[in-house]
């Protein structure tokens, strides 16, 4: 899957229709405090780390940047070095070039942040994953993890939708391993990790609107070919209409003169 990334060139933040106010609330969450370590798992070109800098420039904390594309780790450096200043890139920075499930250490983390990379594992791979990140954590640790919020009758069509744009823009490595799981799966994947207390079903910390915009993937994932842009529009409409009333109910279909807005929903999760 590593190739994929290498020339999967987009800004997550615009693909992803996130902005200051769910960053907002993701620091909320997380609590950084003075001295913490924190390791981001695939975390890509660094865009947390410019979010760090713009809500805690004086608090002295280090976050590690780990990802398995060097592509996105040479993104990363020089996007942290231009969008932060030269002490914190120098001095509260780190960049590590590995596969989670392949890194080794002896350090404990306060914080390990999981956003939006669960996916890119398989379901099995997906508990190595939770495992991993548990025996990682210093003794009063947690692990922040921010995923889609995929009700089972959600989970379909969300797969669908992101697959079927993966295949047709080619990033078959993507296709063939991402795996979104539902939110029964998610809860069966965290008590089997040993995350959950006593069996209990899994809540998120918050939930949020995911406004898809099928537009914003239109240069930077099909590099502007309208014939498999608009092959997918298609294909996400004979889709939606062949879903069951019960995501039609939750999800709702916006055609524009570009494409499509789709309202899903996205989850926040702290252990």
């Amino acid at each position: 899957m590593t190739e994929d990334y290498q020339r999967r060139d987009v800004n997550f933040t615009t693909i992803h229709a996130t902005n200051e106010k769910h960053f907002d609330i993701f620091f909320e969450i997380l609590e950084i405090k003075e001295g913490d370590h924190l390791l981001d798992v695939g975390g890509g070109y660094g865009e947390l780390a410019l979010e760090f800098f713009k809500r805690d420039k004086d608090k002295n904390y280090h976050y590690i940047l780990l990802d398995p594309s060097e592509f996105q780790i040479n993104k990363g450096k020089n996007f942290i070095q231009k969008t932060t200043s030269d002490y914190f890139y120098k001095n509260r920075v780190s960049f590590i070039h590995n596969d989670f499930l392949n890194f080794k250490t002896d350090e404990k983390y306060d914080h390990i942040i999981l956003k939006m990379v669960l996916q890119y594992f398989t379901l099995e791979e997906q508990l190595l994953v939770l495992k991993k990140a548990k025996s990682l954590l210093s003794e009063k640790g947690k692990i922040t993890i921010w995923r889609p919020f995929l009700k089972d009758y959600v989970s379909d069509f969300f797969s669908f939708v992101i697959l079927k744009k993966d295949e047709l823009a080619y990033f078959n490595q993507m296709k063939n391993k991402i795996y979104f799981s539902s939110e029964k799966e998610f809860n069966d994947l965290l008590l089997e990790a040993g995350m959950l207390k006593n069996n209990v079903n899994i809540e998120p910390t918050f939930v949020f609107e995911y406004l898809l915009d099928t537009s914003a993937r239109f240069h930077p994932e099909f590099k502007g070919n309208i014939n498999l842009y608009e092959k997918w529009l298609s294909l996400i409409e004979k889709e939606y209409l062949l879903t069951d009333k019960k995501t039609k109910e939750i999800v709702k279909l916006l055609k524009t003169k570009n494409g499509f807005i789709i309202n899903f929903q996205r989850a926040i999760y702290k252990f």
